[in-house]
């Protein structure tokens, strides 16, 4: 598979669409732009061919950096383009972009793997992944290490963060392991907050010289962790309030993203069985007893939990699950 590589970000990106993005990255591509810091900023975007703000991003940067040189040199990466142009999260048959960021021997890891190895020589400063969500979220910054520096980076962005190891092949891991990584989550696409928001972080981690050596205050950033993916049967049917599937849930289940749910409270109205839902943690252990219990046709919590990313969209939840439990940290 091949990467493209540029020296600056094409004038015409500035007056496209984010489906007409292979007007300008006809393949994933690989940008690497000159600063007047030398030491680069590198910016993940289109990991997620429907999640549209990194393509806004983009072009912000296309049009204020035309004829300057930007506070620090940037390196870009431009990932699944043919999904962009189909407006899907990945076309059928690909695999998810932010999902082949370990080990592996397809095309498409030989891509990123290449995409790391340009990154690891250049030293970046820090490396900021941009994503949306399917469902109504908060903003905010995702880590993989609670170092002060990707701790300070995600509360530039937001004072929500999440610390999470599930999946452990996302591009934000695979950088955390030389770099300071941040995964913004803008909202949905399109959100002229969640673009500007993105846009700032990008700014103000140009103009970064170093980070502190301690992390943000509690006052400052409220800080949780992924504890496990609820991953839905592939076998059952589900429903969001109406009667009648292997699974039926709330109607009104995107409302609960970051609320506290209490120990007791219905998660699912009813299951056909109790491993229709599954709780898996990063190593892949079923965690699913520690959390849900049936009891009365249903399946209720045996304790607190605090979900992020729920989601009605049925493809996500198909392809990936259908949110994360995170505990307060």
């Amino acid at each position: 598979m091949q990467l493209n590589r540029h020296t600056r970000l094409p004038p015409a990106l500035a007056d496209i669409g984010p489906r007409e993005i292979r007007r300008v990255f006809p393949k994933p591509a690989l940008i690497e732009i000159a600063g007047e810091r030398e030491r680069p900023l590198f910016v993940s975007a289109m990991l997620h061919g429907n999640e549209t703000t990194s393509f806004h991003v983009l072009q912000a940067l296309a049009r204020r950096y035309a004829d300057a040189r930007p506070p620090r040199s940037l390196q870009i990466f431009v990932g699944n383009v043919e999904a962009a142009e189909a407006g899907l999260r990945h076309l059928p048959g690909q695999p998810d972009f932010n999902r082949i960021w370990a080990d592996g021997d397809s095309a498409h890891h030989r891509l990123v793997a290449d995409v790391v190895a340009a990154a690891k020589a250049a030293e970046p400063i820090a490396s900021i992944d941009i994503h949306n969500n399917s469902g109504a979220n908060p903003y905010y910054g995702c880590v993989n290490a609670l170092r002060p520096a990707d701790l300070h980076l995600a509360a530039l962005f937001s004072d929500i963060g999440v610390y999470y190891r599930n999946p452990a092949t996302t591009q934000s891991t695979a950088f955390s392991a030389f770099c300071p990584a941040v995964t913004v989550e803008c909202g949905q696409s399109g959100e002229r907050d969640g673009i500007d928001q993105a846009i700032q972080l990008v700014e103000d981690a140009m103009r970064l010289d170093g980070f502190p050596d301690h992390a943000p205050g509690a006052s400052r950033q409220k800080l949780y962790e992924t504890v496990g993916a609820v991953k839905v049967d592939p076998e059952a049917s589900f429903s969001f309030g109406e009667p009648g599937s292997d699974i039926v849930f709330r109607g009104d289940l995107e409302t609960l993203n970051f609320a506290e749910i209490e120990q007791g409270s219905v998660w699912a109205i009813s299951a056909r069985d109790p491993d229709s839902l599954r709780v898996v943690n990063e190593h892949g252990d079923i965690l699913t007893g520690r959390f849900l219990e049936p009891r009365s046709g249903g399946l209720v919590l045996r304790q607190a939990i605090t979900p992020a990313m729920l989601t009605r969209d049925r493809a996500i939840i198909r392809d990936d699950c259908l949110c994360y439990f995170m505990r307060r940290l």
